[in-house]
């Protein structure tokens, strides 16, 4: 995703690490008790590159943005959805994508400027994933127009076309992991572009409660 920075990247690894997350911790902690001695020799390395991923999570301020985490409903389906968030300025500025630099400098906006909100529930067989950019100073239109041109260009998302979904104008496309039957809801509003994942049931819950 070319035009879009690292943070909506980060966004979105966030979504498909939950997903995943879900779908493998039960058959990893199959494999893991069966065989012995290979755990013993495999857990270091295992360890060791799940202990750089879990050791990056803390280094940031999960509660960064509390006001557009708070956007969300605090359930959903009669379970808790929990969102966290984080700035854009915990990242390196050599970290962003040049193009997204330059975008925030056509708005006048700098890495401080921008904020991310992610989260998810498990609703019976169903992992519902929600987040939300917003990058203050920017116009609807500017968001909508540099993540569809990041969608198009990376071919991760398919077919989105406009529709009305919780009494908001959305843009609705495929599931961009392919993995699921869910689908994808893309709502602007002002500064902030959301970005849902999963039944249309629950993305109308999660709408009506937006701003």
């Amino acid at each position: 995703m070319k035009p879009i920075s690292i943070l909506l990247v980060m966004l979105l690894a966030f979504v498909v690490a939950a997903c995943s997350s879900e779908q493998a911790s039960p058959s990893a902690t199959v494999e893991q008790p069966t065989p012995t001695p290979e755990p013993s020799s495999a857990a270091p390395e295992a360890s060791g590159s799940a202990g750089a991923t879990l050791g990056a999570i803390p280094s940031f301020d999960l509660n960064g943005d509390p006001e557009l985490a708070a956007r969300f409903p605090d359930t959903l389906g009669g379970q808790p959805l929990q969102v966290q968030s984080f700035r854009g300025d915990q990242f390196p500025t050599d970290s962003a994508d040049p193009a997204f630099q330059d975008f925030l400098t056509s708005i006048g906006a700098d890495l401080e400027d921008v904020s991310v909100a992610f989260g998810g529930a498990v609703i019976g067989q169903e992992f519902f994933s929600a987040g939300a950019f917003r990058v203050l100073g920017a116009s609807e239109d500017d968001l909508e127009r540099e993540f569809i041109a990041a969608a198009d260009e990376s071919g991760d998302m398919s077919g989105l076309e406009p529709a009305t979904v919780g009494g908001k104008d959305i843009l609705t496309g495929a599931d961009p992991s392919g993995q699921t039957e869910g689908r994808v809801f893309l709502y602007t509003k002002d500064d902030t572009l959301y970005f849902l994942t999963g039944s249309e049931e629950l993305a109308a819950e999660v709408l009506e409660a937006l701003p």
